[in-house]
């Protein structure tokens, strides 16, 4: 028998990768290996999951693929490792039960704990439920008492002792609980100590359940997809969250907040992954069912035939029956012709008898005519009867065809529907096992590249990902930027490229307020024209006046703005930043590409990033790289001479080539461009102590 493509392919890939290092086995799905043999996965290999898949409620419409969503994470968590506990179309007190089990397998294992759960959720007083399939929920109220908060169950984790903890939520389906609910999908709240939390979509907004076809919701179809690559936890949800966006186009954006302090991976291209056999395996399964939608596409073109056949025998049969019924109507009408005929001929004889002059003879024969008139009186009756039995029957028959024809047609119109169908499952298994045919092809390139890539320095590293941004930084074409970030999803470029993306490709939703009211847009403008920003610069040992300095923002368009400098002892400079916290340069030298100073977008607590740029010096003019690190840590209230600000507090350190160090602590108002108060820490090579400068936002003037 002839081997499938498909199946030479996978046998092909199988042996591929068997023959290279061990961690090149699981990367059959094409996605970078790079750094997964650094992970210390050995503390973190017990690993525990409560998958919640609700879809058959009872007081509200069910949901199309919650339960299939949950069956398949089920599936696909046991494979890489976890210990799991299902729950299928739950109450509460079978969610509740399941709790419970998991808490008593999770004491004193020091594991990962994970909650997924799909279904309808709701947010109350800033609160987030999963709704069991019985509740009932007729005001806010029986929210508690017939829910289960999410906060209950990250608590029972914590009370278990758990070393890490995720929770994934695919709920905010379009919910029927607006009434009882204090605002539309859920509630924004930030990751608690070493958890990572993951939204099907931004709080306030609704996720797509996704068609009857698919089989998954939007958010976990992509998310089944990339559980199956060896990726951190980090680029599993950021390449999702993409995924999502583009397929959604902009009206479904997954969100995250994470606050692990150490690595992990579902997938660790290792000891927790997938063997060469299950590729095999599938691409087996797809040949079969490839072969049977064939069969059944097949199987209902001949019943069609087949229809098409009793219905033209059925026609001809009609025909005849037609014509015999022609003629027996024909017969009958002649034969009343002759009984009208003959009825006519004794009456004449009657009026005949009725002149003959002997009475007697007269009584006879107008007896004999009478009799004779009321047997052709019975047999016109008999013959009216017969004709009206003839019609009926003919009515019937008309009735039983035209039915017969229904039926046959309702028939034939079932199996060209049959066929359509399977005509169409099969186009879509083909461009299916097409597709997985060429992630395979894609994945034996990704592993040689990620393997080359993975030996390089960061240099190295660095200058194939400019490369690869130079490309496209000018191109208005987003199918590139998906392309680039789901390339490196965390990558030195990658926050130019998120910022980007915003711009070109803009969200069709609106963030929802956090709890003390802010909104952030995905993305803002953080300046206009005109505005004028004067700050105070002091020594951070003495408090000593240092400096003064105003910025004016001269021009603005979407990407940013041009920016004037003045300050006290220095000549005035110009410079470019962006909206989104990209700086292309100042008066101390130029930055390629522009480097990240701040979140691309909304700025969350826990929040990461990391970039790296070519910065060079205005006073030398000597190139160097300059790493950047990032992370928003805090939310605080601030005084300054402008006044009181919320903020939220971000450390960033820069490490350049040469060794000199900054590290920056920015208070910043996501609203505006500018910090409101920044802690700039300098050392030089060979500095023991920092130099520590604080400068503080003395006036601001929002410009028109």
């Amino acid at each position: 028998m002839k081997t499938s493509t498909s199946y030479k392919l996978a046998k092909y890939l199988a042996a591929f990768l068997r023959s290279k290092l061990a961690f090149f086995r699981p990367a059959l799905l094409g996605v970078s290996l790079a750094g997964f043999t650094a992970l210390a996965q050995a503390p973190l290999d017990v690993r525990v999951a409560l998958i919640i898949g609700n879809s058959a409620y009872v007081n509200v419409p069910a949901l199309a693929n919650s339960k299939n969503d949950a069956k398949s994470m089920a599936t696909i968590l046991a494979k890489l490792g976890f210990k799991v506990f299902d729950v299928i179309d739950g109450d509460k007190a079978s969610m509740t039960k399941a709790i419970e089990q998991m808490k008593a397998q999770l004491n004193g294992q020091k594991a990962v704990a994970m909650l997924y759960f799909a279904g309808h959720g709701l947010q109350l007083d800033w609160h987030n439920y999963m709704v069991p399939v019985d509740a009932e929920l007729n005001s806010s109220k029986d929210v508690p008492l017939q829910t289960i908060d999410i906060e209950t169950v990250i608590a029972t984790f914590k009370a278990a002792n758990t070393r890490m903890n995720i929770i994934v939520l695919d709920a905010c389906r379009d919910s029927p609980f607006e009434s009882q609910s204090s605002g539309k999908g859920l509630a924004q709240f930030d990751a608690p100590p070493g958890t990572y939390l993951a939204f099907a979509t931004s709080p306030g907004n609704v996720a797509s359940d996704g068609d009857p076809e698919s089989g998954n919701g939007l958010f976990t179809q992509f998310l089944i997809k990339e559980l199956q690559r060896p990726a951190r936890i980090e680029d599993v949800f950021k390449r999702v969250r993409l995924q999502v966006r583009q397929k959604s186009q902009g009206r479904q954006i997954p969100w995250d907040s994470s606050s692990l302090e150490e690595d992990f991976a579902f997938n660790d291209g290792s000891k927790h992954t997938f063997n060469p056999e299950d590729l095999i395996r599938e691409a087996k399964e797809a040949k079969e069912k490839e072969e049977r939608l064939k069969a059944e596409a097949e199987a209902s073109k001949q019943r069609e035939l087949q229809i098409a056949k009793q219905r033209e025998q059925e026609k001809i049969r009609l025909a005849e029956d037609q014509k015999r019924r022609e003629q027996e109507a024909e017969a009958q009408k002649q034969r009343e012709i002759e009984i009208a005929k003959q009825q006519e001929l004794e009456r004449q004889n009657l009026a005949q008898a009725q002149r003959i002059k002997e009475i007697q003879a007269r009584k006879k024969a107008e007896s004999e005519s009478k009799e004779r008139e009321h047997q052709l009186a019975q047999a016109a009756l008999e013959q009216r009867k017969k004709t009206l039995e003839l019609e009926q029957t003919r009515i019937k028959a008309d009735a039983e065809a035209k039915e017969r024809e229904r039926q046959l047609a309702i028939a034939a119109e079932s199996e060209k529907k049959k066929f359509q169908e399977a005509t169409v499952a099969l186009e879509k298994a083909k461009l299916a096992e097409a597709q997985r045919l060429k992630e395979l092809e894609q994945a034996k390139v990704q592993v040689e590249l990620e393997g080359r890539l993975k030996k390089e320095t960061a240099d190295k590293q660095f200058e194939i990902q400019k490369a690869d941004w130079d490309k496209i930084k000018d191109s208005l074409i987003k199918a590139e930027l998906y392309a680039f970030l789901n390339k490196y999803p965390s990558g030195d470029i990658s926050e130019l490229a998120n910022a980007k993306l915003e711009r070109l490709d803009k969200a069709q939703i609106k963030p929802q307020a956090d709890q003390l009211g802010r909104v952030q847009e995905f993305a803002p403008r953080r300046y206009v024209e005109n505005d004028v920003f004067e700050f105070v610069a002091k020594d951070g040992y003495t408090n000593a006046l240092v400096w003064k300095q105003k910025f004016t923002v001269l021009k603005v368009d979407d990407e940013g703005a041009d920016v004037q400098g003045v300050r006290s002892n220095t000549p005035d400079w110009t410079f470019r930043v962006a909206h989104a916290g990209a700086q292309h340069g100042d008066n101390s030298g130029k930055f390629d590409p522009p480097v990240t100073l701040m979140p691309a977008g909304i700025f969350q607590i826990g929040y990461k990033w990391h970039a790296r740029a070519k910065f060079t010096s205005a006073r030398t003019n000597k190139p160097e790289w300059v790493d950047v690190s990032g992370k928003v840590v805090s939310r605080e209230t601030i005084d300054v001479p402008a006044g009181k600000f919320d903020t939220f507090k971000v450390v960033v350190d820069l490490q350049y080539q040469y060794g000199n160090r900054l590290k920056l602590t920015v208070w910043t108002d996501p609203s505006i461009g500018a910090g409101i108060r920044n802690r700039i820490e300098f050392r030089t090579i060979g500095s023991s102590t920092p130099d520590i400068l604080v400068r503080d936002l003395v006036s601001f003037k929002r410009g028109s």
